[in-house]
């Protein structure tokens, strides 16, 4: 696949250590991503492409990730993405987190190969490796945010041609 059309993950965490390791996650998913430190640039980033996944930090400076959801509530995207706030702060936040938008919530300290799954699952739908992971009790992240997606309707069992 080109990059114009192979599925786009948006990654915006200040934290520049995070930030990349959430970049290489995707890079070794074999997806174009773009990686930006704000929520402006996030929001700037929207306004020219269309994402697949956008991994959103909810505390960021200049323009935090509650504007980033706010932008994407006010001008929905054609092609609507899977928006996944990775974030560490407690459920209290959340509340201000609009359903709509967001389709789960991955918590710092994260799995890396968990999230890497999410992302797969997020971009390709459901295939016969993921369906396994939701029965599995020691990946209770991935199931939570299947579930989540499946209840949306943003994901619908899919075809995988990579088994």
């Amino acid at each position: 696949m080109n990059d114009e059309t192979q599925p786009r993950v948006l990654v915006a965490d200040d934290d520049q250590s995070i930030r990349q390791l959430l970049c290489t996650i995707v890079r070794r998913e074999q997806l174009t991503v773009d990686c930006v430190a704000d929520g402006q640039e996030a929001i700037d980033h929207l306004r020219e492409h269309e994402y697949s996944v956008i991994l959103l930090d909810l505390m960021m400076p200049r323009v935090d990730g509650f504007s980033v959801i706010e932008y994407l509530r006010e001008h929905p995207q054609t092609f609507k993405p899977v928006v996944l706030v990775i974030t560490a702060y407690a459920d209290q936040r959340f509340k201000k987190v609009d359903p709509d938008v967001v389709a789960g919530v991955i918590r710092k300290p994260f799995e890396i190969a968990e999230l890497g799954n999410i992302i797969r699952l997020c971009v390709t739908g459901f295939d016969e490796e993921v369906a396994n992971h939701l029965t599995d009790p020691r990946d209770s992240t991935i199931r939570n945010v299947a579930t989540t997606l499946r209840y949306t309707g943003l994901l619908r069992p899919g075809t995988s041609d990579n088994n």
